[in-house]
């Protein structure tokens, strides 16, 4: 018999209705005689509500103890989820990341999955008993609860799939699939029938808002069938599909382009020329938890460089911090910053292959006349930073330039090994 772990989002489990669909969707796959696991977030904004009951209490919550106020969002669906399913007739149990010993290490609003007992859940789907775990939790080594992170959720499925070695982890969400681009923003992107792991992960790392991106890597890492379909998209939708290597499931070149907000960028300018020059700034950097991205150092000149990144809005004070202590105990000339940045970003497969995509992005960005700030280039992905205030006009104009509207676009054929 097939098992699947099914994860519902906020959206999903919103409120009793949401749950009931929910629960008629668990019925249907029930019927078929598939054997299922199934996660659950906490209903949509009941998250957000929790932090800001918290913040009444102090503007810096007790990481421990908010760890544990935000956990009983998921305890409440669950509870709910399997309170439904069992009036209707289908046994059903509730559990928290305790009584499924699924173990997390790591700060207590970040920590990463480190080990789940499958027993108690193996034996639930012996009995006949469809088992709802709360996601976006964990158990430290002391006992005490930690969380995921946002979208923490999506991890707790696929590593529940993994441990089990389930079938299929399907995502159940608001969309039904992975897009060209966020179809809540541009209602002509194109939904993917297939992607890739690798290409998932760019797109999740660079904006795409469908799937978390540590859920991709863990599905990557232990193989773990992944697709993602909309809760309220009838039966016949087949979502998108995450599995195997790249030439087998996307014969494009480009998947799509994504749009990252909330980022801000520094410049160190004048920094004297030495080896492991960007090691000795932005170690620090990295030992503090702070994500880095597009980094971009030009040539010496003068036996002096300037070196570029990219950090989250939120991030930023700390790293101005950091980086100003560090920079002027070398001789920087100067640190600068900019607040409101967003990262545009293109991801496919074999980009430095295909010169004409990304000429066309920067042609299409100064026609709209939005200045680029900076641009890195790697095998699978290409981003520019440009102002915040210009991000949404850059992403449909690229969109819509890229061909990606049209319904017959034939794709850019992919250069063949030794070519």
């Amino acid at each position: 018999m097939a098992l699947w772990v099914l994860k519902f989002g906020g959206t999903s489990v919103g409120d009793p209705a949401r749950i009931g669909n929910v629960a008629s969707l668990i019925e249907r796959h029930r019927r078929s005689g598939i054997d299922l696991v199934v996660v659950v977030s906490a209903m949509a904004g009941e998250t957000d509500r929790l932090i800001a009951l918290a913040q009444t209490h102090s503007s810096t919550p007790d990481p421990r103890e908010l760890a544990a106020l935000l956990v009983t969002g998921e305890q409440a669906s669950a509870a709910l989820l399997a309170l439904t399913l069992c009036a209707r007739g289908i046994r059903a149990c509730s559990y928290t990341a305790w009584q499924i010993g699924l173990e997390a290490r790591g700060a207590p609003d970040e920590a990463r999955v480190h080990a789940i007992d499958p027993t108690r859940l193996q034996s639930d789907l012996e009995s006949g008993i469809v088992p709802i775990v709360c996601g976006f939790q964990g158990i430290d080594a002391a006992g005490d609860y930690v969380t995921l992170g946002r979208g923490g959720s999506d991890t707790t499925a696929v590593a529940l799939a993994a441990a089990l070695g389930a079938d299929e982890c399907q995502i159940y969400t608001d969309v039904d699939g992975v897009y060209t681009a966020d179809p809540r923003v541009i209602g002509a992107a194109r939904r993917h029938d297939n992607l890739s792991y690798s290409e998932m992960l760019e797109l999740a790392g660079l904006g795409a808002k469908v799937l978390e991106r540590r859920s991709v890597e863990l599905a990557g890492r232990h193989k773990v069938p992944l697709r993602v379909l909309s809760t309220f998209g009838g039966k016949g939708s087949r979502g998108t599909r995450f599995t195997g290597s790249p030439a087998m499931v996307n014969e494009d070149s480009l998947c799509g382009v994504t749009l990252s907000q909330g980022e801000s960028e520094i410049t160190i300018l004048g920094v004297p020329e030495q080896p492991a020059l960007a090691a000795i700034l932005l170690g620090p950097i990295s030992a503090a938890g702070i994500e880095i991205d597009l980094i971009v150092q030009n040539h010496a000149r003068d036996g002096r460089v300037d070196l570029g990144f990219t950090v989250p809005q939120r991030s930023l004070p700390d790293t101005l911090a950091l980086v100003r202590e560090r920079a002027g105990a070398i001789g920087a000339e100067a640190v600068i910053s900019s607040e409101r940045i967003a990262k545009l970003s293109l991801v496919g497969l074999g980009l430095k292959s295909h010169p004409e995509l990304i000429a066309r992005l920067l042609s299409t960005l100064a026609a709209e006349s939005i200045s680029v700030r900076m641009m890195a280039t790697a095998e699978i992905k290409v981003s520019v930073t440009i102002p915040e205030e210009d991000g949404h006009r850059a992403l449909v104009a690229v969109h819509r330039a890229l061909g990606f509207e049209e319904e017959a676009r034939k794709p850019v054929p992919r250069k063949k090994r030794g070519s």
